[in-house]
């Protein structure tokens, strides 16, 4: 448990540090209420009637929601939308290309007799 519990605690320290970029990431509020959680509830989780791993669980959760909230970040400034497209730009995004507009101009092929 102890081995489990530890590397959550990095992991959130690092989803963390990538939040607030601080150099010290004890001065994040954040951070030194997991970590004085996770040190509280190390041996006796059971002794507050918490369910067994209840303080594991709920740091895993809250690294499952800063690593999904990075993620989802990452993919809105990657697809980040850039204002209105041509229909032919759209269409060449999804692989289709228009057809040639009719023009009066143009040459017409004219059939063989």
């Amino acid at each position: 448990m102890a081995s489990s519990a530890s590397r959550v605690l990095r992991s959130l320290a690092k989803e963390l540090g990538r939040v607030y970029r601080k150099e010290k990431l004890q001065d994040v509020p954040a951070y030194a209420y997991l970590h004085e959680q996770m040190k509280n509830f190390e041996v006796t989780d059971e002794k507050i009637c918490r369910a067994h791993n209840e303080v594991q669980h709920v740091a895993e959760t809250y690294l499952c929601y800063l690593e999904s909230l990075r993620k989802q970040e990452e993919l809105s400034q990657q697809y980040k939308g850039r204002g209105e497209r041509s229909v032919e730009s759209s269409a060449e995004i999804v692989g289709l290309k228009l057809p040639k507009l009719f023009s009066e101009d143009a040459p017409a092929d004219k059939p063989d007799p």
